[in-house]
């Protein structure tokens, strides 16, 4: 897609989603009674993370009960969570999924969904699956990180950091060009983090991000299901069809033969930008359903891509749903 068609799929991205908040929630569940209502979850912190806090939102444990106490009241979890019930579920059900497999989906939002009775599908980044030694996070995590301690640093730290950024060739505010550095130029994270004087190693080995294998065994033991995110979580539209295929196959291997999964489910880290037919045809026969956060216009391999909305946000899951969920079935629009 060009730059120019990208911008206008965008202002009309955004000028739909403003109309669709003014659909009532009971009329889109009307007209899309074959629409299964996906929701996706990161993070449930008692206090922000900074390498999270630039990111996306959070809940607290308060607000996700609030968040999940309001959907309960216009719909019933799903509790069959196989291929076809999920494919037969109707807009009076609704899922829950977590992405990247962050340590608070087990430690905070498992028991809580636990006691509300809600299952839920959990995506797991397989490289960063470690024990507590582990430092390996994904780049996005340092970039939030290093805004974070950059923006109580001195005028001469915030310099010199703009200085290595835009050798790399990253110009602007520094906070900004951080979290604009592509996958590829993830070293430039390194330099900066010298310069500040910081250990990210031995930080994210203190903090540890991501659950374990033994915890997300534990997860699957506890009856919730567990998905595939690739590997170490790149932007898909910044890598090649044969490492697209290669992050989807050997993560979906990897819980697969570490967990016994009885379904194949992945989630595209970030979103599907950038994916071809040619994709598809090469993963088809290793996942059962496939799972995104920009799937409304998706006409490739429609049976098997599900669209989800996001709800990190302690706003209202009502509102979400009406920006972010299709009100419609996808057969009526591809």
């Amino acid at each position: 897609m060009s730059r120019l068609a990208d911008t206008v799929f965008r202002l009309a991205s955004r000028s739909l989603r403003v109309s669709l908040r003014q659909i009532p929630l009971g009329f889109s569940r009307a007209v899309s009674s074959s629409t299964l209502p996906i929701f996706i979850f990161h993070a449930v912190e008692e206090n922000p993370k900074p390498y999270i806090k630039h990111l996306y939102d959070y809940h607290t444990p308060e607000s996700f009960e609030r968040v999940l106490d309001e959907i309960l009241r216009n719909f019933r979890p799903l509790e069959d969570l196989s291929p076809q019930g999920i494919a037969r579920a109707g807009a009076d059900q609704f899922l829950v999924t977590f992405d990247d497999g962050l340590r608070s989906s087990y430690e905070v939002a498992a028991p809580i969904l636990e006691r509300k009775g809600i299952p839920s599908i959990h995506f797991l980044i397989t490289d960063f699956l470690a024990g507590s030694s582990a430092s390996r996070v994904e780049e996005k995590f340092k970039a939030s990180l290093l805004k974070e301690a950059l923006s109580h640093r001195s005028l001469r730290d915030q310099a010199d950091v703009a200085s290595i950024l835009a050798h790399a060739g990253y110009v602007g505010a520094p906070e900004d060009a951080l979290m604009s550095v592509r996958l590829a130029d993830g070293a430039v994270y390194a330099e900066v983090a010298e310069r500040l004087e910081i250990d990210m190693d031995a930080y994210f080995r203190a903090d540890r991000p991501y659950i374990t294998h033994d915890e997300a065994a534990d997860l699957a033991r506890r009856g919730f299901m567990l998905g595939a995110h690739s590997r170490d979580h790149p932007r898909y539209w910044e890598i090649g069809l044969d490492e697209q295929v290669e992050q989807t196959l050997r993560s979906m291997q990897h819980v697969q033969t570490a967990f016994g999964l009885p379904h194949r489910y992945f989630a595209f880290p970030y979103k599907n930008k950038g994916i071809t037919s040619a994709f598809y045809d090469r993963t088809h026969d290793a996942v059962d359903l496939f799972f995104t956060t920009s799937g409304w216009g998706n006409r490739m391999n429609r049976q098997k891509v599900f669209h989800r909305v996001g709800l990190d946000s302690t706003g209202s899951a009502s509102q979400a749903l009406q920006s972010g969920w299709r009100p419609f079935p996808l057969s009526l629009v591809q």
